[in-house]
């Protein structure tokens, strides 16, 4: 249960993965349709970047673009941040942690096969500490 492979939805592609060519409007509706945060960007066999919820918000809505009209290569992160799925989920909490995202890719022999999200942590540690613990942490919160 300590590894990431324990902890990420392993899903087919299609819940993960957005087309270069697909718009922000069509990015957002499959992250809703899909309830995740955060797409994949693929296009001719390649993986090309991450889009996320914030990519959505912060470059569509905060620089007044239409969504209809960009395309989420224009917006998405290039660089995806990865971990193999074998690696703990403190390893993937600090990496994480180090490069300032909430999202990272899974991979098992550098393949993509899903999207670990700060989401993810909250449900890891409500079943690894239990109720009990929450409930005292509800008692330590003010009110």
């Amino acid at each position: 249960m300590d590894q990431v492979k324990d902890n990420v939805n392993y899903v087919d592609e299609s819940n993960f993965c957005v087309n270069t060519e697909a718009t922000a409007a069509d990015a957002a509706r499959q992250m809703l349709e899909k309830n995740v945060n955060a797409l994949i960007v693929v296009g001719g066999g390649e993986n090309w970047g991450i889009v996320t919820e914030s990519d959505i918000s912060r470059k569509i809505v905060g620089e007044g673009l239409n969504p209809n009209d960009t395309k989420v290569r224009f917006i998405m992160e290039k660089t995806i941040i990865s971990i193999e799925s074998d690696k703990s989920m403190m390893h993937a909490f600090l990496l994480m942690g180090k490069h300032k995202i909430r999202h990272v890719a899974v991979t098992e022999d550098e393949l993509i096969m899903g999207i670990l999200s700060m989401k993810d942590f909250v449900s890891y540690y409500t079943k690894k500490y239990g109720r009990g613990s929450l409930q005292e942490m509800k008692t330590l919160s003010p009110a």
